[in-house]
């Protein structure tokens, strides 16, 4: 018996779950085609990115049928159309020579509707290309008198797949990206995520062919945290609205809180089942916190706009919002009174090139958007069921501006997940032209006979890529693969007018890791249109001045030291020089405290005069202790044979009188002008005389200690 070594066993089992995979695949397309299921499209090129969105929302699991337009969704699907047709193909300097093309799939925000479909197309591209026949995505007209289109999955025997799938753009929901990432793996396909968030799949050895568009949640964070370290506000509410944000947004934020000495007020999570109880509660709870008027409110746009009515509802006003682009460039913000959501801050995508989107968008009728069929038929069951005769508009095609916002308006209202979209198509393009050696007027051929190791080679360029972005000026991917952009600075600038729902949406700095935050604060409008300078309060404690120090409450929370804290005034001698000093320094000798402890003064030296009563009282006294040191050390000369002169020992008794002359001179010396010579000869007398009278009395004392330890009767005097 032959023996199979492991390596063939590991291709073995591979290319055997692939084989799975694509029956199942196959089964899903006779399915779809006998129940008429619209979910993949396909634009055929030798090059081609698969897509992935959920253009339906809801999949009957009877039935295998997918419903309930997404327009948003539509628009990602139409995003990935324009950035293939208009900013790959139409570049003539990216890849010269090649057309790019495209397999776009409904994913019906299913997990494994996505990975079945997605597997049964990719397979063919790693198992060997000539044993499976190509499953085709077709988009066919129905009639010369009709645009109405339809999609069919067929299964074609006479084609085999000759082309190169490069990398997948998927997907709006966090449980499709993990599942997909999964099959990344397996497949060595690059997979390139347009929203996706979790922490989980930033590591690179797990998931060594995952990307984001998406900026991590740690940059927000970074950006967020910084603006509001920029106006020193250290007592702030935080939002998190959404299931999926929730948790890594929230650990987020307060892992980079804790070390930045920004304390949290009120801490709300808004998830997906909220309810109205839950969003009165919340703007209860921040109606109550009159020191904390900074709201951090961040996640799904959906949830934050209800949020807003419901606070629009309530009145809570003066709170001054910071967030980010998934919602301050809303359409749905027009609804919300400025004295609500006016003055608010937030962090930005560039959104130059999305107007030219924009613009796209409303030149798409139903004869010249027939690449996108769910544009076509979500149009179709719009126009039946608003009572319009869907054949008769289907037949002009146009779609008037009226139509366009009456019906559709999701779908042309850019959504920014529409720029990362196509930066995603873009990274892939750029990376293709970096790792196939294109120059602006030629690309070398390739060959899929090494399939695997094309796409090593090809992930390591689109790692390192680095464009002219939609999102950002600059787009790259992080050390976490994760986009790394630059934010602008936005500013809802209240309009001082009739209506009461009128904002500017006003630049007024930018982001960026390298650089940090640079803001033009004489730009900003704050709430109620507050000049620049009156700035929102958001602080625990008021700042303590020069001359007070923060006294801490020992009963105060650890994690709240930082910003909360009572303003005490130094107490005498000791001074504070600096704003929020933790204690009061005292002050050194010849020097005093201020009336206000902001400093110390040094001590004036008082000069006497001599025609002063206090100076001749002075020098009296001083001169009557001279003369009677003088006689009492007269006395001692005169009377030194005397027993008690010799008992107290004539010596030590002059010693300890001339010690009490220098002290005598220590403090006369101290009455003259100070020159040099005065200064040294003071300090002389004074440590001499503080030395040598304590020391004549001690030899005394031993002296006298002696006498009376003398035993009578040994014969000593």
């Amino acid at each position: 018996m032959s023996s199979i070594s492991s390596s063939d066993f590991a291709s073995f089992r591979s290319k055997s779950t692939l084989f799975c995979l694509l029956l199942i695949g196959l089964k899903l397309c006779f399915t779809a085609q006998s129940q008429n299921m619209r979910n993949c499209a396909e634009k055929s090129s030798s090059i081609q990115i698969l897509g992935v969105f959920p253009n339906t929302l809801q999949l009957n699991v009877n039935t295998s049928q997918c419903g309930d337009y997404s327009f948003q969704s539509i628009q990602l699907t139409q995003a990935m159309i324009y950035a293939i047709d208009h900013l790959v193909n139409n570049n003539s300097q990216l890849l010269p020579g090649i057309k790019m093309g495209w397999i776009l799939i409904d994913s019906c925000a299913s997990k494994d509707t996505t990975r079945v479909s997605v597997s049964s197309i990719l397979a063919t591209s790693v198992v060997n290309l000539r044993v499976f026949p190509r499953i085709t995505c077709q988009v066919s007209q129905i009639s010369a008198n009709s645009s109405q289109s339809m999609i069919t999955n067929s299964l074609s025997n006479s084609t085999y797949y000759h082309s190169l799938n490069i990398g997948v753009i998927a997907a709006r929901n966090e449980d499709v990206i993990r599942s997909l990432a999964s099959f990344a793996n397996s497949s060595f396909y690059p997979r390139i995520s347009y929203n996706s968030y979790n922490h989980l799949l930033n590591d690179s050895k797990t998931f060594p062919y995952l990307y984001r568009t998406s900026p991590s949640m740690q940059t927000q964070a970074n950006a967020i945290i910084d603006i509001i370290s920029y106006f020193d506000w250290n007592w702030i509410a935080v939002i998190v609205a959404g299931s999926n944000y929730a948790i890594d947004m929230h650990s987020t934020l307060f892992t980079i809180i804790r070390n930045r000495d920004i304390c949290i007020s009120l801490d709300i999570i808004l998830y997906d089942n909220y309810t109205q109880s839950d969003l009165a509660m919340a703007i209860s709870r921040l109606k109550r916190r009159n020191r904390s008027n900074t709201i951090v409110l961040v996640g799904e746009e959906s949830i934050i706009y209800n949020f807003l009515l419901a606070a629009q509802v309530e009145n809570l006003t003066g709170k001054t919002f910071i967030g980010t682009y998934s919602w301050i460039s809303s359409p749905n913000l027009k609804h919300i009174n400025r004295d609500v959501i006016g003055g608010a801050l937030a962090i930005d995508i560039d959104r130059q090139w999305l107007q030219e989107f924009s613009n796209y968008l409303r030149s798409l009728d139903l004869c010249n958007n027939v690449d996108n069929p769910w544009f076509i038929e979500a149009w179709n069951d719009k126009l039946i069921s608003a009572g319009y005769d869907a054949l008769s508009v289907q037949y002009y095609c146009l779609l008037d501006r009226q139509l366009q916002d009456n019906l559709f308006s999701s779908f042309y209202e850019v959504d920014y997940m529409s720029a990362f979209v196509m930066d995603g198509v873009l990274a892939l393009a750029h990376a293709l032209h970096d790792s196939l050696g294109c120059n602006s007027s030629y690309c070398p051929p390739y060959s899929t006979n090494q399939i695997s190791q094309f796409y090593s080679d090809y992930t390591k360029f689109l790692s390192k890529v680095s464009f002219q972005g939609i999102s950002s000026k600059g787009f790259r991917f992080g050390s976490d693969r994760s986009s790394q952009l630059q934010y602008e600075v936005i500013n809802l600038q209240p309009c001082m007018s009739n209506a009461v729902r009128a904002f500017n949406r006003t630049t007024i700095g930018y982001w960026n890791e390298n650089d940090g935050l640079s803001i033009e604060s004489k730009k900003i409008k704050w709430n109620r249109g507050k000049a620049w300078h009156q700035i929102p309060i958001s602080r625990c404690s008021d700042d303590c001045e020069a001359g007070y120090y923060k006294d801490i409450n020992s009963t105060i929370n650890t994690e709240l030291r930082n910003c909360c804290w009572k303003c005490t005034k130094c107490r005498e001698g000791t001074v504070t020089d600096r704003v929020n000093q933790d204690r009061c320094e005292k002050c050194v000798n010849l020097t005093y405290a201020s009336t206000n402890r902001t400093q110390c003064l040094q001590a004036e030296i008082a000069e006497l005069e001599w025609t002063d009563g206090f100076t001749i009282t002075f020098w009296i006294i001083l001169g009557l202790l001279y003369l009677y040191l003088a006689f009492a050390w007269i006395t001692v000369i005169k009377y030194r044979a005397t027993p008690a002169i010799r008992g107290s020992n004539f010596v030590l008794l002059s010693i300890y009188l001339f010690f009490v002359l220098e002290a005598f001179m220590y403090v006369s010396l101290n009455e003259l002008t100070a020159t040099e010579f005065v200064c040294y000869l003071t300090i002389f007398a004074e440590s001499t005389a503080m030395v040598g009278l304590p020391s004549t009395l001690i030899c005394k004392t031993f002296q006298v200690s002696k006498i009376f330890r003398t035993t009578p009767g040994d014969g000593t005097n």
